[in-house]
Parts: structure tokens; C-alpha cells; sequence
């Protein structure tokens, strides 16, 4: 009221100035606009709220036309919808300009309840602790009966806790601050209630931590490209892309990402070639010489070396393997010639199988869903590098422990065996 009452000026003045200033600092937050706008201009004398009423008019096509200036001059490589889902969940916005933001920016809508659901959790640690912890126990193989005697409630209490945190894919992607431009991506096939699903990962090659899966119904160059536009949206444009040889792969990688370099996987690539003649020419004579330069051509120290193992093996080896290698090695050699790996993603699908085959059945796509967010969670916690100031780097989980759970039930977790090496 006294702000009201001193001030001297009409605020609708001011919205010409807050524009230029969101146009011309897009990255800051609204309250780092508000508090750059209160400095410069303290006649204005306008609350936070008052602000973000006049931040929301603001025209989503100039912003759209900001941010494609900064892509296009290369300033920064950055995620368009992650800044105005933020506008979208922090602003009380007239439902006609929620509605135009989202139709230039699709990606940016979430889910509103889901929204709701963060900001409430959040302001409510003690809570949101006890439920990543939860999301951890699961993500460590932990049943629910285990997880429901350790915090003395029922099973179905451990049920409903576990689907609460339902915005927390979004969360850790919005915590990722840092990343190598180096990926590896590939595909897990799992069986979700009778019926292939498979899970395709993009790791970062050089610390093997996720950034970012998605769940599809086949394995189509359809959905390689959308997967690959989420990931740009998301990260930018990578330096280097490492994956097997799948036709339908390259496709959506090259739609989207087209100057990126790339490199096969050279393991995809040898366990191939072993396996054409293994099959064919398991009894022959030179079979364990043709494994030997199947062998060389992956392993010898320069590309020199390795393509001369590969012209060595064509001499050799019959008809159908000296095919397989002009073909298949050879006439891929500019795409092998790093001699480079994407074991980062194959150990990656390694913990979605023990992750998953703990379960007895999975029985919907939203639960393997949430449960590789959870997969996610744990990992963010183990290995931190890819964090800065976020949610990941409160988490401390001995606090978390000593608050929620009780020695007595510890115990009673434990398994009688264990019990007996450690009296």
C-alpha cells in the first residue's frame, strides 16, 4: 500500500523498459529481471508481482525471435521451452496468453497438476526428502515390502508415495548444467505388460552418465527423429555422436543432426563381423587366424594397422566374409577410423536389465517410466559432476535416513544370513 501510495509515475510506463531489458537479458530469471529492473529504476517502486504481471504481456513471437538470434550467431546453445516452462509455472497468466505462448512453443507445456505438484513438494523438503529417498531404496532393487518395513507403513502407502514425485524426469533435466558434447546413443528392448517397449538412452561418452532417455513403441526412424529433436531442444548440438550401425538410427540422427560427426561403435562392429564366421566357417582351417585379424582390425594401435588387418582378413577368408568386410568395414572406414567405443550407453542398458528384472512384472510404460527416473536419481546422486546449485546437490542421504527410518527397522530388512556374519 505505502509502494502505492509513493509512487509518482504510471506503471504501464515501465512496460516498454521491461520488455527491452527480458529481450536483451533472456537468460536471467524473472526475479533476477525484477531485481536488475529495481536498481536501474527505483522511481518505479513496483513489487515482484506487479512485475511478473507485466513480464507475462510480454509477446512470445519477439521472445521466439530473440532466442533464434542467440541459436543462429551461436552466443549459446540453449533450450527454449526449459526458460518459458519456467515463465509458464511460476507466472499467474490469463489463460489466452498461456495458450499463445504454447502454440509457438509446444515443447514448453507440462502438465499443470505435475507443476503443482513440484513447487508444493519443494517447499516442503522434509516431505520431498522422505520421497526421493523412496525413489532411491526402488532404484537400488529394494522391494516395496522391504521399503514399507523400513518406514512402518503399508505397501500401498509405499505405492502412492512413489508416484508423487511424477515431475522428476523434469526436474533432473532441468539440473544438468554440464555436459561433454560427446554421447553415445542406443536402444534396451524391455517387455511392459505383454508388449516390446524399448528405451532409448543418449549418455555422455566420457563420464557415462544419462541425459536422456525416452520410451518408444518400435524402433522406426520416426521415432529416432523425435527423439533426437527432444535431445536438441533440450542440450544443442553435440561434437561428436557414437552408435551402432541400425539403419533407422542413422536415419532420425542425421535428420536432425546432419554436420554432426559420427563414429560406429567399433565392439557393435566386431561382434559382427565374429559372429558371420563363427556361423559359416566355424570348422575351417584358418578360423582361429581369420578371429585373429578379425580382431586386429579393432584393436592395433593405428588406423594404418587396422586397415590392413581388414585387407588382410578379405584375402584369407571366403567369399561371404571378405563381402561382409568390404562392405560392412571397409565401407564404413571413415565412421571407424577413431576406433571408438559406446560401451558408456551399453553399461547404461546394463542397469535398466537389473533394474528392471527385479520386478515382477511390468505392468504399465508410466511405471518403467518413473522407475528409470529413479534409476537417474540415484545416479545423479552417486556422481555429481553434471550438477551445480540444484535440488541433487541438497540431497544428503545419511540425514534423510536418520530422520525417516529407525534402526529397529533396519534391521528387520536385513537378511538373517547377513545377520549372522555381522554377530
Amino acid at each position: 500500500m505505502l509502494m502505492y501510495l509513493q509512487r509518482k509515475i504510471k506503471l504501464g510506463n515501465a512496460f516498454p523498459i521491461i520488455e527491452t531489458n527480458a529481450l536483451k537479458m533472456p537468460l536471467l530469471s524473472i526475479r533476477e529481471q525484477y531485481e536488475t529492473f529495481s536498481e536501474e529504476y527505483p522511481e518505479y517502486k513496483m513489487s515482484f508481482s506487479t512485475y511478473q504481471k507485466y513480464f507475462s504481456r510480454i509477446d512470445a513471437k519477439k521472445m521466439k525471435k530473440r532466442y533464434d538470434e542467440l541459436i543462429s550467431t551461436k552466443e549459446c546453445s540453449l533450450d527454449k521451452g526449459r526458460f518459458l516452462e519456467e515463465i509458464l509455472a511460476e507466472e499467474d497468466i490469463s489463460h489466452k496468453t498461456r495458450k499463445k505462448i504454447v502454440s509457438i512453443f509446444p515443447e514448453a507445456q507440462r502438465d499443470e497438476k505435475e507443476m503443482k505438484n513440484e513447487i508444493a513438494f519443494t517447499k516442503k523438503w522434509d516431505l520431498y526428502a522422505k520421497l526421493l529417498l523412496i525413489r532411491f531404496l526402488v532404484a537400488s532393487n529394494m522391494s516395496f515390502d522391504s521399503i514399507s518395513t523400513l518406514f512402518s507403513v503399508s505397501k500401498t502407502s509405499i505405492h502412492n508415495w512413489f508416484y508423487k514425485l511424477s515431475f522428476l524426469k523434469t526436474q533432473i533435466l532441468r539440473a544438468i548444467q554440464w555436459w561433454s558434447g560427446i554421447i553415445s546413443v542406443d536402444e534396451k528392448w524391455i517387455k511392459v505388460n505383454g508388449k516390446w517397449k524399448y528405451l532409448l538412452s543418449i549418455v555422455d561418452n566420457k563420464t557415462g552418465f544419462l541425459l536422456y532417455y525416452m520410451i518408444a513403441s518400435d524402433l522406426k526412424a520416426d521415432n529416432w527423429k523425435i527423439f533426437f529433436q527432444r535431445f536438441y531442444r533440450l542440450y544443442g548440438a553435440p561434437k561428436l555422436i557414437i552408435s551402432d550401425g541400425s539403419g533407422s538410427l542413422a536415419s532420425g540422427r542425421k535428420a536432425v543432426f546432419p554436420d554432426v560427426p559420427h563414429q560406429l561403435c567399433k565392439f557393435h562392429k566386431l561382434k559382427n563381423l565374429i559372429r558371420q564366421i563363427h556361423s559359416n566357417y566355424g570348422s575351417s582351417k584358418k578360423y582361429k587366424k581369420m578371429i585373429r585379424l578379425a580382431t586386429n582390425i579393432f584393436s592395433n594401435k593405428t588406423s594404418f594397422a587396422r586397415k590392413r588387418a581388414a585387407k588382410r582378413l578379405m584375402e584369407i577368408a571366403p567369399h561371404k566374409v571378405a563381402k561382409y568386410v568390404e562392405k560392412n568395414i571397409l565401407g564404413n572406414w571413415k565412421y571407424l577410423r577413431k576406433s571408438l567405443t559406446s560401451n558408456s550407453v551399453e553399461r547404461v542398458n546394463r542397469k535398466y536389465e537389473k533394474v528392471t528384472a527385479k520386478r515382477y512384472g511390468l505392468k504399465s510404460v508410466e511405471f518403467v517410466d518413473q522407475l528409470i527416473a529413479s534409476l537417474w536419481l540415484k545416479e545423479a546422486i552417486r556422481d555429481k559432476r553434471h550438477f551445480d546449485k540444484s535440488f541433487i546437490r541438497q540431497i544428503n542421504l545419511h540425514t534423510i535416513c536418520q530422520g525417516h527410518l529407525k534402526m529397529s527397522n533396519i534391521v528387520k530388512v536385513i537378511p538373517d544370513k547377513l545377520l549372522k556374519r555381522i554377530a
